[in-house]
């Protein structure tokens, strides 16, 4: 294949400058509402911003349609192009409502009670601060995600009417764990049983450490009966990596079918985690 030959110093400025604007990504950063203020969203290339799991850009919000909108990046002019998709609350910009347009760095973006903010960046900055925001959502002992992280992520859920169980788990006598063998000791004990227990699940499946010794389990599109089936998958495989004097309690509960609130959720899962702690303690 022929090479070409370059005989004006302006080609090589050109081709210089087209590899930096490609190396810039536009970002969409949520100024309203308050639940998700800073939450960002990266727009590389065409997708569809709406409320449904299946949009490029999900955002967890009642007032976006399912599809609200459809969006392009331009890296070369540094502007994001937006089309409204027959929205129910209309697309807005700078206040304005629109069908289609060029929106420009600084720009802000109406969907429902949503306000985006757009920017650009290069692409390195985006990937720092995309690994800041990374270990923002993890437990820096377990890995697992934090409890704020599994918030979001339940509250997605819920939004889309997506069903799921819910699972608390507390590990059995873990304060006398600590007590007796020393708090180092019962970190990496920790370390493990989460290790082995995210192992267990699949990877659309959310596993946050809720507090202490207490993990919760968000398994996906599933029932009472099957997350059952799970939980003995994850005996299995703590006896397997922590031997028979580590066990644990759980408690269950269904999303829609035990409650349509995430508080009632959590507490129906609570309040029959102790129960299986309360006939451990009887036998």
């Amino acid at each position: 294949m022929a090479v070409q030959e370059i005989t004006d110093a302006t080609d090589i400025t050109q081709i210089k400058r087209d590899e930096k604007e490609s190396d810039r990504v536009g970002v969409l950063v949520v100024e309203k509402p308050y639940e998700l203020l800073g939450k960002e969203f990266v727009t590389e290339s065409i997708g569809i911003i709406g409320r449904s799991s299946s949009a490029t850009i999900v955002i967890p919000e009642k007032s976006v349609s399912r599809k609200h909108a459809f969006f392009e990046f331009d890296p070369q002019n540094r502007r994001i192009y937006i089309k409204d998709l027959n929205s129910t609350n209309s697309t807005f910009v700078n206040g304005k409502k629109i069908t289609s347009c060029y929106v420009n760095p600084g720009d802000k973006i109406g969907l429902g009670k949503v306000i985006l903010r757009f920017e650009v960046r290069t692409r390195l900055e985006q990937l720092t601060r995309e690994k800041i925001e990374k270990q923002a959502l993890y437990d820096s002992l377990t890995g697992l995600f934090n409890r704020s992280a599994f918030e979001q992520e339940i509250n997605k859920l819920i939004l889309n009417n997506e069903n799921f169980c819910l699972v608390l788990i507390d590990i059995d006598n873990f304060k006398n764990i600590n007590d007796t063998l020393g708090h180092q000791k019962g970190d990496e004990i920790l370390k493990r049983f989460s290790y082995a227990l995210k192992s267990s699940i699949r990877e659309s499946d959310i596993a946050a450490r809720y507090g202490g010794d207490e993990i919760v389990l968000v398994l996906k599109k599933i029932n009472s009966e099957i997350a059952l089936d799970v939980i003995n998958r994850i005996k299995e495989n703590i006896k397997k990596s922590l031997g028979q004097n580590i066990g644990f309690s759980y408690g269950i509960a269904e999303f829609p079918k035990d409650s349509e609130s995430i508080e009632e959720i959590i507490k129906k899962a609570d309040l029959k985690l102790y129960e299986d702690k309360r006939k451990k303690k009887a036998r």
